[in-house]
């Protein structure tokens, strides 16, 4: 059905139906204001209910045919006509009945128009030059051109209603906007150089023939150019006043002009009919008018007064004064020319008449150079050819030199104005009628008249007469006027007012029809000229047009300036002929013209006359007019508006393209002719605004407008309820592209997912064979964060599509930071990773890359990888060899990795992996149900990482997959968290991937043109059949490690442990050679086959790093906080306080450590390693809060916490970065800074009069029960703490253990210590809370090195010792004389211990060597490794694959290096910790008094019980009786 269904199919629809909801058009036929009460009764009886909701936009075809019925147009020019076509007012008002018919609107302009200033002043010539037959030819070919022009425009005219506007408006609604603009223009410089023209006629008419005295610059007595030269600046003076006239009169009214029309037409018609009449007289009476002729040559007539040499007065004889201008003296015996003394005088009778036979002389051409002297044939001369002319000056002389095409551009003018009549189609009665017979009706009386006056001219006039000019030889006569009857002033005044009339014609139309074109907008810089006054004259355009009308003027030769707009005429017809032409052969639909004569062959015809016409006139003009046209179609294509006016052209482009579609369906291309046609697909906003702008710039550059270019876009939803938001996303996507000159397609599909619609996008994208062959898409930004989860799914699933397809695709990493078009390189380079051959798209983009602006200057560079056993210097001439081939200028780089360095991490990764995918295939789970089971998988990875059995395993035949740069990106954040700084930036897809501060970020190009090397990385787990084939999986023990030191790795499929660091190594290499690229191309693997995979929450790090984080949070809030509520009455302020100071520690530590080492293109990034290193700088921050407990505010802890954070953290930077020491568990960092900073800030805080105690400061036995369970937590978590930033496996297997021997020896001995020092034998609480720990400290900057068990315990001896007579006698003398008042003892736990474990680190590095620890010394001291180059570096890569390069250190300069940070971190602790503490000092941070120190009642509401103790306290009861009274 053609009409919409309607929600009225049972019985709701009616007038009050508010059917789909939609607004309705507004119609030109039914008032659509009007109310649903309206409606109802205006179609009440009359059997339309059924369509009464479509009357709106589907009338009633009764008022479609009275609508057509009443059509009229307004008047000539008017384009405010088209535009109220759709106004409901302007319809219903009555206009003006037309008042011209045939004869007065068509025949009589065409007629004036047509016959002009060519025939009264160049006719004659033509005819004598080119002789009868040439002009003839010319003329029947000029008139045949415009009458075929004529037949074309008449067909247009009777194809439907003819718009009101003229020619032009005929034109460009039959060719389009482009065509349309550009002939427009044709047509109107044609227009004003015609005008030119017509002003150069008049003046020429007035200056020769009419008054010659009133010369400016006389010619009298000037010959050759400087007589022609006086001439030209007669008619530019004259020719610019009458110019300068003639606007005025146009400006102050065309209705003057009009009114002079038939006057002007009048002295047209008068004038032929003169001449005619002349030509009868001379059948009978023929007029006198004889020529002087000396031998064969004219002469001139002026200053003669007699044609003889000499006369007889009386007996005499006497010369004459012809005689005085050959010879030098008037004597008889004088010297003369000797031509004039050979030759005799004759005189010739001008105008032999029509029967004197003279048509035969006239018959054929008599061409002339310029300056060649009017000869006549047949007549007899003596004359040496060998000598040169003299006295020149006497004859008659050609002014320009003459030939057949000369001719022709001269002519031509005189056959233009055959539009004149469509011009006025506005004010027509009947402009279907009128049009094609006047048009036509003139062109063949004029035809007629200028035919029979050539064969007339020819046949009267002898041909010296006819080849003058300006009638030098006939008294200075218009020579068409001696042929006039009853005299030649009737053809002088009667061609003088023709040419004036002409001249204001064309500056009255010219005008307006430049406005017409400005108000059509399609040419932007014209809309001015659009303007004009209140009665809509168009002042702006008459400006222009005398302005260009002048340049002719300035020419100032009417033989020069008539070729001129023979051009833009001739480009103007052959438009007109080439669209009804095309129109008929392509069939177009509305093409029905009525004219009956029309065929497409004359149109053809006429079209091949003007272009023959364009080159034969002037090849040059023709293609200077060409070119100009061509120009403004370019610019109309490219920056005028769009318009849409059915035009014949959009036919052409439709069967252009239909028939280049099904060429390309005719085979795949050429090799040589393929270039990337790409699918650039972009994401919208909710504003449905394009989200990636800089692909369209790169887009641009790498096509620069060639080939296939298709913008896609997807929108989710339905496509009844997002088609709005679709068509403003197309606008959007169109806008962009114009923006960035983006030329191509724009598509937007709706779908419910968003993925679907991505898959049609690539699916049905194109048509036919013009389809993409590449994709362009950018990768997914935060694709590791869950919300945009499902982002990076669909990009997943458009890498499988465009593989399955065949397609290449292209992905531009960190998109926003590639150039855009504007900018430029001035240097740099491209550099292409070539791994894997593609079939060479991977060497054509850097090549149309460097086409464009934004990358012309950067050079190429080639890197290639070779394995070890390739010949890296054969393949380097090779790819030269290559390089020429392809004919591009490259640098060549061969790099060599080795295909063993396989690193421990890798080894490590893959068991973790391939075991949790073995329980999941064990367990048989469901998606949902393994989601569940996450945290008991979680729970087995960690507590062994050995596998059970694998006997025992059944696994299912399934793969599971994953992209190879993941677990780069894992390595990468765990490497970070063991160092304390991020890794290299990666580059394949590291999250760290950051541009360099000249170049935008390396894009990742995704090529499918090589499947073989990408099969080979696409799987990293395999199945049973893969185990089968593997002998290092059927026999574990052949791969087992020579060292035997990390025993689980014998189970491992070795092919998945390179496939997995293979990436890890490209991207160190990567980033090592192409550190300094502007831009970085590598191919990449195409995607894995199987899909059966999904993504498993367990292959998150977070499961590896959460166990530590949770054990240190409980370390850190209730461990520390429970230890430090040991005072009795300020139990709230150790917990408390603690709680705050650690949750605004860590939260500020993320900052500034982010600021310091995890930040990466102006972002911080987080995750729970991140949390991890917070907490360990929060510790800092607890431990040194120890030393000033319960005598600060909280203002003041969190002023200090605010200051030791930076403190703490350039410390950090410069002992990671500079001095790069051994210190897992934090001895020196962590411990040793912190007691430090807070001794330095307790110096400061002195208060003397807490110096002999408080009576406050003491505990109590619930206190002391609340420390002692902080100190259990700490205890028991500890090797958690130590264990953490440790290198995964040996490493922190070792530092678990021996934290745990050390605790366990400090604990022993500390009850020990306890009993002996004191004096009743009785163990102190305070040792136990605090000693107890000492252990954990000592063994901290040694722990992950192989220190055995013994050393271990010693250490956790030792460090109890300290702590424990510390707490005796050097706290108290601290106290007492260094003015260090530490409260809790810090200096004890953190410091002397810290002091220990620093000596024990540099003991255990000096007596570490490869005997010891075999290679894996390199792993555990990493900074003794050697330098990146030594041969000793690659033998330990061959026995520890992936072993990083390092510092080259021996044990004694490592042991040097500790010593430093040692140095270096109690110094800056101690400043920072004293600039704190003078901060802290400030009076408005509220610091407690020293009454009111260890007293929370201070700070906090406090129970009840709270003051009873005081109370009970002051009045003097023991701590016996309060405590009987609280019991009670």
């Amino acid at each position: 059905m053609l009409n919409n269904i309607t929600d009225c199919e049972g019985g709701e629809g009616g007038t009050n139906s508010q059917g789909d909801g939609n607004p309705k058009e507004s119609s030109p036929f039914i008032n659509s204001s009007s109310s649903d009460v309206e409606k109802s009764q205006q179609y009440d009886g009359k059997n339309m209910a059924l369509f009464e909701e479509e009357m709106d936009t589907s009338p009633m075809v009764s008022s479609l045919l009275s609508s057509l019925a009443n059509y009229s147009n307004l008047t000539q020019g008017s384009k405010e006509h088209e535009e109220a076509e759709n106004n409901e007012e302007a319809r219903k008002k009555t206009v003006q009945a037309p008042r011209m018919g045939t004869v007065m609107g068509v025949y009589l302009p065409c007629l004036q128009n047509i016959l002009g200033v060519i025939l009264f002043l160049r006719m004659t010539w033509l005819v004598g030059v080119g002789g009868v037959l040439g002009t003839f030819i010319i003329v029947f070919m000029c008139c045949s051109t415009t009458m075929l022009t004529a037949i074309s425009m008449s067909a247009i005219a009777t194809n439907g209603v003819v718009p009101a506007g003229g020619s032009y408006y005929m034109i460009s609604r039959s060719l389009g906007p482009e065509f349309g603009g550009a002939v427009g223009i044709c047509f109107y410089l044609g227009t004003t150089f015609a005008g030119a023209m017509y002003i150069l006629g008049c003046i020429e008419i007035l200056l020769i023939y009419i008054v010659p005295q009133a010369a400016i610059f006389q010619i009298e007595g000037l010959e050759g150019p400087e007589a022609e030269a006086g001439m030209l600046n007669n008619m530019r003076v004259y020719g610019t006043i009458v110019l300068s006239f003639m606007a005025l009169v146009v400006f102050v009214g065309v209705k003057y002009v009009n009114k002079l029309a038939l006057v002007f037409l009048a002295c047209v018609i008068l004038s032929i009919l003169a001449v005619y009449a002349g030509v009868i007289k001379t059948a009978f009476d023929p007029p006198d008018f004889p020529i002087c002729m000396l031998g064969n040559r004219t002469l001139l007539s002026k200053g003669l007064d007699i044609c003889a040499k000499t006369i007889e007065r009386g007996n005499a004889t006497v010369t004459t004064k012809l005689w005085k201008l050959f010879c030098d003296s008037e004597f008889l015996n004088a010297t003369c020319d000797e031509y004039f003394t050979n030759n005799n005088l004759t005189q010739v009778q001008g105008i032999p008449g029509v029967t004197s036979g003279i048509l035969a002389e006239n018959l054929f051409g008599f061409y002339m150079e310029k300056n060649d002297i009017l000869e006549k044939r047949g007549v007899p001369a003596v004359a040496d050819p060998d000598v040169p002319p003299t006295n020149s000056n006497r004859y008659v002389l050609a002014d320009i030199t003459s030939f057949f095409t000369l001719l022709v551009g001269i002519y031509f003018p005189s056959v233009t104005g055959i539009m004149a009549g469509s011009n006025r189609s506005g004010d027509l009665q009947d402009a279907q009628k009128s049009i094609p017979i006047g048009t036509i009706l003139a062109i063949s009386t004029t035809s007629m008249i200028y035919m029979s006056s050539v064969i007339l001219f020819g046949a009267c006039v002898d041909g010296v007469v006819l080849r003058d000019k300006f009638g030098e030889g006939v008294n200075g006569n218009l020579v068409i006027g001696t042929l006039a009857w009853p005299s030649p002033w009737v053809i002088v005044f009667g061609s003088f007012f023709s040419t004036c009339g002409a001249g204001l014609q064309s500056l009255t139309g010219a005008p307006r029809l430049l406005q017409a074109i400005a108000r059509d907008g399609i040419i932007p810089f014209l809309r001015v000229f659009g303007h004009g006054k209140a009665n809509g004259e168009p002042t702006w355009a008459l400006l222009l047009t005398a302005s260009i009308c002048e340049i002719g003027i300035i020419i100032a030769s009417l033989d020069a300036v008539a070729p001129i707009l023979s051009m833009f005429f001739l480009m103007c017809y052959m438009f007109v002929n080439l669209a009804c032409a095309l129109q008929t052969l392509l069939r177009t639909p509305n093409w029905r013209p009525r004219f009956k004569f029309y065929h497409w062959a004359l149109s053809f015809l006429g079209m091949s006359l003007c272009l023959s016409l364009m080159f034969i006139c002037s090849w040059y003009y023709a293609i200077v007019a060409m070119g100009i046209a061509g120009c403004i179609y370019k610019y109309i294509e490219f920056c005028g508006a769009e318009k849409e006016w059915g035009d014949g052209i959009r036919g052409i482009s439709l069967s252009a393209a239909r028939y280049a579609l099904m060429r390309l369906e005719e085979g795949p291309p050429h090799t040589k002719n393929w270039r990337p046609q790409i699918m650039v697909l972009v994401g919208l906003d909710a504003e449905q605004n394009v989200e990636q702008p800089r692909l369209l710039s790169l887009t641009n550059q790498l096509k620069a407008g060639k080939g296939l270019t298709i913008v896609g876009a997807c929108v989710e939803g339905t496509y009844l309820n997002n088609h709005a938001q679709a068509q403003k996303g197309e606008q959007a996507l169109r806008k962009l592209m114009e923006t960035e000159k983006v030329k191509g397609f724009s598509q937007v599909v709706i779908s419910s997912r968003l993925r679907d619609a991505t898959s049609h996008l690539i699916q049905a994208g194109g048509l036919g064979g013009l389809r993409h062959n590449t994709v362009l898409v950018s990768f997914p930004k935060n694709w590791k964060q869950a919300e945009d989860n499902q982002r990076l799914r669909n990009f997943i699933e458009v890498v499988r599509e465009t593989t399955t397809a065949s397609l290449a695709l292209i992905v531009p990493k960190n998109i926003s930071a590639y150039p855009s078009n504007g900018e430029r390189f001035t240097e740099g380079h491209i550099d292409v990773w070539w791994i894997v051959h593609d079939g060479g798209m991977l060497m054509l983009l850097p090549f149309l890359l460097r086409q464009h602006k934004v990358w012309r200057k950067c050079k190429m560079r080639i890197f290639t990888v070779a394995q070890m056993d390739d010949n890296s210097i054969q393949m380097k001439k090779d790819v030269m060899t290559f390089l020429y081939h392809l004919r591009l200028d490259a640098e060549v780089e061969v790099v060599e990795m080795n295909d063993s360095d396989i690193t421990a991490y890798t080894y490590e990764k893959t068991l973790v992996m391939e075991q949790r995918s073995q329980i999941l295939k064990e367990m048989h789970l469901t998606k949902n149900e393994r989601e569940r089971e996450i945290q008991s998988i979680t729970d087995v990875s960690r507590g062994s990482i050995r596998r059970k059995n694998p006997s025992n395993l059944h696994p299912q035949k399934s793969i599971t997959e994953e992209p190879a740069g993941g677990s780069v990106e894992e390595k990468s954040e765990e490497e970070s968290f063991r160092l304390s700084r991020p890794r290299q930036v990666q580059l394949i897809q590291g999250k760290n991937a950051t541009p360099t501060p000249t170049s935008p970020t390396s894009p990742a190009s995704l090529s499918v043109g090589a499947m073989t090397p990408g099969e080979e990385m696409q799987m990293t787990w395999s199945d049973e059949t893969e185990k089968g084939n593997n002998p290092s999986v059927v026999h574990p023990e052949t791969a087992r490690d020579i060292f035997n030191m990390k025993p689980e790795w014998e189970n491992l499929n070795q092919s998945n442990v390179r496939r997995m660091h293979h990436a890890q190594k490209l991207n160190e290499v990567i980033v090592k050679k192409s550190q300094e690229a502007k831009l970085v191309l590598l191919n990449m693997p195409g995607p894995p086959k199987n899909r059966t995979n999904e993504t498993k929450p367990l292959e998150n790090a977070v499961y590896k790093v959460y166990p530590f984080f949770a054990d240190i949070q409980v370390m850190i809030f209730i461990g520390f906080g429970c230890l430090l509520a040991f005072f009795r009455r300020y139990g709230f302020g150790g917990m408390a306080f603690n709680f705050l100071m650690a949750t605004f520690a860590i939260q500020w530590a993320i900052l500034i450590q982010g600021f310091f080492q995890f930040y990466d293109n102006g972002k911080i990034h987080l995750g729970v390693i991140n949390l991890i290193n917070a907490e360990f700088v929060c510790a800092v921050v607890l431990i040194s809060f120890g030393a000033v407990l319960g005598k600060t505010s909280p203002v003041q802890l969190l002023v200090m916490a605010l200051l030791e954070v930076p403190v703490f953290a350039v410390a950090e930077w410069i002992v990671v970065k500079y001095l790069k020491i051994n210190d897992a568990g934090g001895s020196i960092l962590v411990h040793l800074f912190a007691c430090y900073f807070g001794l330095g800030t307790t110096f400061i805080l002195y208060r003397p009069s807490l110096n002999e105690g408080h009576s406050k400061e003491c505990t109590s036995y619930h206190s002391d029960m609340l420390s002692l369970l902080g100190t259990l937590f700490l205890w028991v978590f500890w090797p958690s703490f130590n264990c953490a930033l440790t290198l995964r496996g040996d490493d922190q297997h070792r530092a678990i253990l021996h934290t745990f021997i050390g605790l366990s020896a400090s604990t022993i001995t500390a009850f020990a210590l306890s009993a002996m020092l004191s004096k009743n034998g009785k163990l102190s609480m305070a040792d136990v809370q605090n000693v107890t720990l000492a252990g954990g400290v000592t063994v901290g900057a040694s722990v992950d090195m192989m220190i055995s068990p013994a050393a271990a315990y010693i250490l956790g001896v030792l460090g109890c010792t300290a702590c424990m007579l510390g707490y005796k006698y050097l706290s108290p003398f601290l106290a007492q004389k260094l003015r260090i008042q530490d409260q809790c003892g810090i200096h004890n736990l953190h410091g002397l211990t810290g002091l220990i474990a620093t000596i024990a680190g540099i003991c255990a590095i000096l007596l570490a060597s490869e005997e010891t620890y075999g290679p894996s010394l390199y792993q555990t001291f990493p900074y003794r490794a050697p330098q990146d180059g030594d041969p000793r570096l690659a033998e330990l890569q061959k026995l520890i694959p992936g072993l990083e390069a390092g510092l080259g250190r021996t044990a004694q300069e490592q042991a040097l290096y500790q010593l430093a940070a040692l140095g270096t971190a109690i110094a800056i602790a101690a400043v920072g910790g004293m600039l704190t503490g003078l901060v802290l000092k400030l009076p408005y941070l509220a610091s407690p008094t020293d009454e009111s120190c260890f007293d929370d009642e201070l700070f906090f509401n406090v129970p009840l019980e709270y003051h009873q103790v005081q109370e009970l306290q002051d009045a003097g009861c023991s701590e016996t009786q309060v405590k009987q009274v609280l019991a009670n």
